[in-house]
């Protein structure tokens, strides 16, 4: 296990990808692909996994859920096995600034010692489970109750867990059509 408050960052890269009409993660925006994008969206010094049944060809771990295509929380399981730190950071390859938000969840979780987990809230008013950190040991217990198939992200974030919401700043912005993507640069399928 790595020193107290370590971040490690899942980022669920897979899903079939309908809406986007591409894999999602080899989606370019002005010529770089979105797992790109959401990889230098946090500090490098920070372990992460992706979760996709797609080759990435990727200078980090790879993994994918089992089944594939076994849903967002199957994709987080199937990440935090890889990763040995105290803290979890959640992310999803079609919200590619994302990262940019882990200081301040970080910052949020540790401050309010009888969270669970740290989630952002969106301009819009709805939690961002796909854009949070957890403490390792309180993840593992929501995944432990809610089972990994077919389940919600936001099912993880129902009691006993306790959150501490951070209110986003619209870097957690996910994007499920090149329509929509096409509001951050030139989008290649």
């Amino acid at each position: 296990m790595q020193p107290a408050h370590s971040l490690g960052v899942v980022i669920l890269a897979g899903g079939r990808s309908t809406r986007m009409g591409a894999e999602k993660a080899q989606v370019k925006v002005d010529g770089r692909r979105l797992i790109d994008r959401t990889l230098a969206s946090f500090p490098a010094h920070d372990q992460a996994v992706v979760v996709s049944p797609f080759p990435l060809d990727l200078p980090l771990s790879q993994v994918t859920e089992d089944p594939p295509f076994g849903g967002p929380v199957a994709g987080i399981h199937a990440g935090v096995q890889v990763l040995d730190t105290d803290l979890i950071g959640i992310l999803a390859v079609d919200a590619p600034d994302s990262g940019s938000l882990l200081p301040t969840l970080r910052e949020a979780l540790l401050r309010e010692a009888s969270a669970h987990a740290a989630v952002t809230r969106a301009a819009d008013g709805y939690l961002q489970p796909l854009c949070a950190i957890w403490h390792r040991a309180a993840l593992l217990d929501a995944l432990a109750r809610t089972g990994t198939r077919d389940v919600a992200a936001k099912r993880l974030l129902q009691p006993p867990t306790r959150i501490v919401q951070v209110l986003g700043d619209g870097n957690e912005q996910d994007y499920d059509t090149p329509e929509a993507l096409s509001t951050l640069g030139e989008v290649e399928l």
